[in-house]
């Protein structure tokens, strides 16, 4: 499989960030919700990417930082 990794950085990683913003409005930032949120569609953009390393380091690097933020 060829990816696109513009395609990648440049649509799917904003598209998801905002949809996380989203989503932590919703259910709260540090509830279970959004963490299962989380780590399921982490987990099924990976598979769609056939779990690229770049994809998921990338998204292993977001991971780390919203942990983080959430103290």
């Amino acid at each position: 499989m060829r990816i696109d990794y513009i395609d990648f950085f440049s649509r799917v990683i904003p598209e998801w960030m905002a949809r996380s913003n989203q989503k932590s409005q919703e259910v709260g930032f540090g509830s279970d919700t959004y963490w299962l949120w989380v780590v399921t569609t982490i987990g099924e953009i990976c598979k769609q990417y056939n779990d690229d390393s770049l994809v998921t380091e990338q998204f292993g690097l977001l991971f780390n930082w919203l942990e983080k933020q959430a103290g």
